[in-house]
């Protein structure tokens, strides 16, 4: 089989999942990376950003993907419009430091959770719903 230039970046930590051929995935976790119902990216966000953005100068992408995603603690409308503001934020930050590059947005509410937001027995998992906060990068 081929050798596939494929990586998987959580900002917490690395989690070498594959993500397809010639495809690098960057994960956000908002927890880091936003106030908790926020959009406003923190200075750990752009610190994440600023070295993604250095990576792509060097090898520079054809195409970017950033998608948002929230918990379900809130409405679904009220969701869906902060998971689509993180990712306007994570654009305007990055778009100006990577020129020539398409970016698409996307937002995905709180409808393709990461995790589990319910323990076996009913409880609540914090723990999932901090997985579920979060922004998708794609680059390609």
């Amino acid at each position: 089989l081929p050798e596939r230039d494929s990586r998987i970046v959580l900002v917490t930590a690395v989690s070498p999942t594959p993500a397809g051929e010639g495809k690098t995935t960057t994960t956000l976790s908002s927890d880091v990376n936003f106030e908790v119902d926020s959009a406003n990216l923190t200075p750990r966000a752009r610190e994440v950003l600023d070295g993604l953005v250095s990576k792509w100068r060097k090898k520079k992408p054809k195409e970017i993907s950033i998608t948002g995603h929230t918990d379900s603690v809130a409405d679904d409308d009220h969701n869906q419009k902060l998971s689509e503001d993180r990712a306007k934020a994570v654009r305007s930050y990055v778009a100006p430091k990577v020129s020539g590059v398409s970016i698409e947005v996307e937002g995905k509410g709180e409808n393709e959770p990461a995790a589990s937001e319910t323990n076996e027995d009913g409880s609540p998992n914090e723990a999932g719903k901090a997985a579920n906060r979060r922004v998708v990068i794609v680059s390609k």
